[in-house]
């Protein structure tokens, strides 16, 4: 992907490169005339003129123009195919410049061959979303699509569809898709289940924990986001987590059983509860003050909870990272 954005930016530069260097002048060209351009085209060709005088520099504005919209043209191309390809290699979290946020949820109803795919959208500035999945047997083509669905901000955030036809005892991946009122899309993480072998329900019921982006980042704070779903469990400790270090954030989940076991450490760890007993579905936010500016952070949003043993766990959602404001 790297590669892709390097070539992608490189190629805008030769365009706009090329646009000075072949068409100065090109804006104050004074032809009597018409000209007129096919709309949404990849190639621009004139569909009729005329010129009232035969001045030698008037076919050459002409040309130039009809280069410039060629150029601009594939420009526009050019980006929204980057923009898809972005979307579809990275595994989730698809940071653009869509306004909706999409959070995918783990797939529920499985049997030998069918299963529930769930997941959540957040509105924020967008009145509505268009809202999908992709689904295959393959982490790195998701080839196969649900139907999209509109989704007001003032319906429920969640949503689901139910895909059938399936092969038993098989992996299946699967993420949450999103388009805002802007057709700009935004990718929910990875998800995986497998299909039952014998035809019995294979559901999986351990607390769903999902870390989402920051916002309202600055030059000493933030605002940190997350969502528990406790499902088949109840009595949740939700804590957010952050600091410098990443190994520490990372590890949190395997070096502890309880909230009140994890050990602060500075800058490099830092740790917040914000309920004392979930049972069911929440939203968190939690802002954090007193950061060093220009520095990079990293956060998860944890769960302590007795498991099916009576044994206190912890289970972390992944950990996100940001940087704060110079």
């Amino acid at each position: 992907m790297n590669s892709l954005r390097q070539k992608g930016a490189a190629f805008f530069g030769v365009l706009m490169l090329t646009a000075m260097v072949a068409l100065p002048g090109a804006a104050h060209a004074n032809y009597d005339g018409y000209y007129y351009l096919p709309v949404g085209s990849t190639y621009v060709q004139p569909y009729g003129y005329q010129y009232q005088s035969g001045s030698q520099y008037q076919n050459q504005y002409q040309n130039q123009y009809q280069y410039l919209v060629y150029l601009m043209q594939l420009v526009q191309q050019l980006q929204r195919q980057l923009s898809e390809l972005q979307g579809h290699n990275y595994g989730g979290g698809y940071d653009g410049n869509s306004e909706i946020e999409i959070t995918t949820r783990s797939a529920t109803d499985i049997d030998d061959d069918s299963a529930r795919l769930r997941g959540d959208v957040d509105f924020n500035s967008s009145d509505y979303a268009y809202v999908w999945f992709e689904w295959g047997e393959d982490e790195d083509d998701l080839d196969e699509e649900t139907s999209r669905i509109r989704r007001d901000d003032d319906e429920d955030e969640d949503f689901s569809a139910r895909i059938t036809h399936l092969d038993d005892d098989t992996k299946y991946y699967f993420r949450a898709v999103g388009e805002d009122e802007d057709d700009e899309k935004d990718y929910g993480s990875i998800r995986s289940f497998r299909t039952d072998d014998n035809g019995h329900s294979n559901n999986d019921d351990e607390p769903e924990v999902d870390t989402n982006r920051a916002r309202d980042i600055t030059d000493d704070s933030a605002e940190l986001n997350g969502e528990v779903d406790m499902n088949d469990f109840d009595n949740g400790i939700v804590f957010f987590v952050w600091g410098q270090d990443e190994n520490q954030i990372d590890d949190v989940e395997d070096d502890y059983d309880t909230y009140s076991d994890v050990d602060e450490d500075g800058d490099d760890l830092q740790k917040h509860r914000v309920d004392s007993n979930l049972d069911g579905h929440a939203s968190y936010r939690l802002d954090v003050n007193g950061l060093d500016d220009n520095t990079d952070y990293y956060f998860a949003i944890c769960i302590e909870y007795e498991d099916e043993d009576n044994d206190d766990v912890l289970s972390c959602g992944s950990t996100e990272d940001f940087e704060t404001d110079n």
